[in-house]
């Protein structure tokens, strides 16, 4: 193996030791596939009882559960479109009624949109805000006061860098706002939940979906050629992983980062820099 390529069990010993969620519990919207499954194995082998929401991806959840109970953990799903306000707060209500209560929300769940500004319908607007956005709202709403008593509570939300640049390479005018509404809202609740509470946000840059395990080309830095993205360079020479991904969220979800709220965190191997 290269030096510049990491397996997935160099990537665990990178973080054995270094961050314990030990007696926490983490509810990870879209949990169960994408970034969203390596940030569900991710906090389970940091130690916290994780509850994996799902929309329609059932199966690839479940095979998530089974991998982190397989690891000795203990983990829960549960379906619910949160682009839905009722479905939002029965998901937090069945996340208590498993694990008693919820100390860490990951914001991960997301939609595209298939249309140009000029063709977009109300309806296609709304679904995308609702579920980039709003759901974070209507989660905190649900979380916070229980967070806020017993003074300990994580909100961390996935973003993306298309919130700064307005672009991706396609139809992302309506993603890109819902998605910079999100940083602004994450800001929001690191106000309202201070002192006990805090809230970051991950803009990811352009990152591979698939688990380490499912991955049948090593992602590896290209020095003769190197990345870029729109024709931004991307400084690390590699597309991003989800375990990037998740090893931030870990971060935030710890008491290593106790002293970081309101704060935006671009994990995209230098494309961006505030």
């Amino acid at each position: 193996m290269q030096d510049n390529q990491r397996s997935a069990a160099q990537v665990e010993d990178m973080q054995a030791g270094q961050i314990d969620l030990s007696g926490r519990v983490a509810l990870i919207t879209g949990g169960g596939r994408g970034i969203g499954a390596t940030i569900s194995l991710v906090l389970a082998q940091a130690g916290a009882d994780v509850v994996i929401n799902y929309n329609t991806s059932e199966q690839e959840s479940k095979r998530i559960k089974g991998k982190i109970e397989a690891a000795g953990g203990r983990a829960a799903v549960i379906a619910a479109d949160v682009g839905d306000t009722a479905q939002c707060a029965a998901l937090v209500h069945q996340a208590e009624e498993v694990f008693g209560l919820v100390d860490i929300l990951v914001s991960n769940a997301g939609i595209g949109q298939p249309h140009k500004i000029v063709d977009t319908p109300d309806e296609e607007w709304e679904r995308v805000m609702n579920v980039n956005a709003r759901a974070t709202l209507v989660l905190a709403r649900q979380l916070l006061p229980g967070m806020m008593e017993r003074q300990f509570g994580r909100f961390v939300s996935i973003s993306s860098n298309i919130a700064v640049y307005g672009r991706g390479g396609g139809a992302f005018a309506t993603y890109g706002a819902a998605k910079a509404a999100l940083i602004a809202l994450t800001k929001g609740i690191a106000h309202e939940g201070a002192p006990y509470v805090t809230a970051n946000s991950i803009c990811p840059g352009p990152t591979s979906r698939e688990l380490a395990e499912d991955r049948t080309t090593p992602i590896q830095i290209q020095q003769d050629q190197p990345m870029n993205w729109l024709g931004i360079p991307i400084l690390i020479g590699r597309k991003g992983t989800p375990e990037d991904i998740a090893h931030a969220v870990s971060f935030f979800a710890s008491e290593a980062a106790q002293y970081v709220t309101g704060q935006t965190l671009h994990v995209s191997g230098g494309l961006f820099m505030p």
